[in-house]
């Protein structure tokens, strides 16, 4: 049940359970961790590896704080204008909510209560909710209103949204014809050091770790062959192997041809000389190998699984049309014998065995560490080895590059794990989303550090030349900007200069460009000039630079779209509405006391 409005509405002076009050309206800390949980949950939907306290970094309980405030705002503010609901607007509501009716699409009394009960609340709880809810809406409703906005408005916006302009546009490139000299000594030390993130290593932290996954016992489980005998009897329906057959079609919605190609071959013709002939006239050959009734329309799975081996079918009409059908081969119904399944099983089973033992090694596992084993003696127990990882960063690297974790599964998961436990510590035991279960030890952290310059030589050589090339071309399109400015044409400028020219045409300002050549910074600068007299714009592209002049607007007009204009008119208005109410809510924290209650909430995050 999902209740409408504030919630749980209580009287008086507040309570040391309560997280804020709000004029008479009280916030209690059990309302507070719900809707904290509801809004948690959410989040993980979508972000699944986020934690509690990562998300309580990142500002998630002050968020539900200030919305359950807004929310008693307006409740106490309905309530000192004694806005009043009816009880049978309570009624109606409830009666409109699906989850309380019966089969006949009745209220169910008795489902009511019992829904009610399912999600802790009394139908006196319940039904103040509603009508708080109600409250608000009459309240926010007579406040920012629900109408469209003015068709002048949206107007106005769709034609700002949606003019188009085009534009003609040089490529200046930054390649190797430009002379950028040799860098020296010095040039080298300023990038290096100018560009010292580029060039630092990340942290890197080395881990010892156990991971038990069903490959570390599947070579420890044994199976008799009384145990793989017995799970191939109870398994002997799925050795059933039916009837296969092997067959060739042809197929056309065209009754006539198919007729045509039976006569051809109660004439002496064969089946292919009869495909060849049909499928040159539009109709549709095909080879079906090992298909059992199932796999074909049940109007032609009666027809050949009845025909002889090497003998052809009177024209079928099936929902795909009309067919004719030959039967290659027969492969008779069968079982599998237990010799021709067995190491298929043994792995299987196996693997089964395996999987059901790790909880239980795991328990060994954690019952080793407790009683103060290492890693490595806790590993010996269990009959796993520890796996020192001597560098690992947070992308899975180690210090030369290459992948510390290899392609393990759980590596995505270990890494987390690793930089989020203390030097020295060991881990929790962890269960992967895999199933396996691992536990690591952070033996080290290397801090992040600026790579010495003799080791990162070619790199930084490589930058600062790819800098001057860019700073180049910049210079070059700011030079062909300005003899554009100075009246010569773009083009011949271009040609001259032996820069591609390139058109791109219906460029909008909010849409992200994709067209070559183009960039959000060409973009903005296209639509933030008047078309009466246009200016180069030059913006930086994977390329190098490009300097584009405009060459045409497109106005939008609404008149010839109204359905679009008038959805935007709504779209305006409903937006309007919500900056009203946005407003409202916080011209109402200054008529009404708020106040928090630190100490209550300090134990919510400390319990976190």
């Amino acid at each position: 049940v999902v209740g409408l409005g504030f919630g749980d509405v209580f009287r008086g002076g507040g309570s040391a359970s309560s997280v804020a009050m709000v004029g008479d309206v009280e916030i209690t800390s059990a309302r507070f961790e719900a809707e904290f949980r509801r809004e948690m949950s959410r989040i993980q939907q979508r972000a699944p590896n986020l934690t509690t306290e990562q998300a309580i970094s990142m500002g998630l309980a002050d968020q539900v704080l200030r919305s359950l405030i807004g929310e008693a705002l307006i409740e106490e503010e309905a309530s000192t204008l004694r806005v009043s609901v009816a009880d049978t607007m309570v009624r109606e509501e409830i009666l409109e909510q699906s989850v309380f009716t019966s089969e006949n699409g009745e209220f169910d009394r008795s489902r009511y209560e019992q829904v009610l009960r399912q999600n802790g609340l009394t139908p006196e709880i319940y039904e103040e909710r509603i009508r708080a809810g109600i409250r608000s809406d009459q309240l926010i409703r007579s406040v920012a209103g629900s109408r469209s906005a003015p068709r002048a408005l949206s107007d106005a916006l769709y034609r700002f949204r949606n003019e188009a302009r085009s534009a003609r546009i040089a490529i200046v490139p930054k390649n190797e014809r430009y002379d950028i000299g040799t860098p020296n000594s010095a040039d080298i030390q300023t990038y290096y050091y100018e560009h010292a993130t580029s060039f630092t290593a990340p942290e890197y932290r080395a881990i010892t770790y156990l991971l038990l996954t069903p490959e570390t016992v599947i070579n420890e489980i044994e199976l008799s062959e009384d145990e793989l005998r017995a799970e191939y009897d109870a398994r002997a329906a799925a050795y059933e192997v039916p009837e296969r057959r092997e067959i060739r079609q042809v197929l056309s919605p065209d009754e006539a041809l198919i007729r045509e190609g039976r006569n051809m071959l109660n004439g002496g013709q064969s089946f292919e000389q009869v495909s060849e002939t049909l499928t040159g006239r539009g109709a549709t050959s095909l080879t079906m190998g090992g298909i059992e009734p199932a796999a074909l329309p049940a109007e032609a799975g009666d027809v050949v699984f009845q025909l002889a081996e090497g003998t052809a079918s009177d024209p079928v009409k099936t929902p795909l049309g009309w067919h004719l059908f030959q039967v290659d081969k027969i492969n008779p119904a069968m079982r599998l014998s237990f010799g021709d399944v067995r190491d298929d099983l043994h792995r299987e089973m196996a693997y089964d065995a395996a999987v059901d033992s790790l909880y239980r090694l795991s328990t060994v596992l954690e019952d080793e560490l407790a009683g103060g084993a290492s890693l490595e003696q806790a590993g010996q127990v269990v009959g796993v080895d520890a796996v020192a990882i001597p560098s690992l960063d947070g992308l899975g690297q180690n210090a030369g590059g290459a992948s510390a974790l290899g392609d393990i599964v759980d590596a995505g998961e270990i890494i987390r794990t690793a930089f989020s436990t203390e030097i020295g510590e060991d881990s929790v035991l962890v269960e992967s989303k895999a199933r396996n279960y691992f536990i690591l030890r952070v033996d080290g952290i290397t801090p992040p550090a600026l790579r010495p310059l003799e080791n990162v030589h070619d790199q930084v050589t490589a930058g600062w030349q790819a800098e001057a090339r860019a700073n180049q071309a910049r210079q070059a399109a700011e030079r062909l900007a300005d003899r554009v400015r100075g009246g010569e044409s773009l083009a011949a400028v271009a040609q001259a200069e032996r820069y591609e020219v390139i058109l791109v045409s219906e460029l909008l300002r909010d849409v992200p460009p994709s067209d070559r050549g183009v960039s959000p910074e060409i973009v903005n600068g296209l639509f933030a000039q008047p078309p009466s007299a246009p200016e180069p714009v030059i913006g930086e592209i994977d390329e190098g630079f490009a300097v584009a002049i405009l060459t045409q607007v497109i106005p939008a007009d609404p008149s010839q779209e109204d359905a679009f204009a008038d959805r935007l008119s709504i779209e305006v208005g409903r937006e309007r509405g919500a900056d009203i109410s946005a407003l409202y809510r916080f011209s109402l924290s200054s008529q009404h006391q708020v106040s928090t209650n630190q100490s209550a909430l300090q134990d919510f995050l400390n319990a976190r």
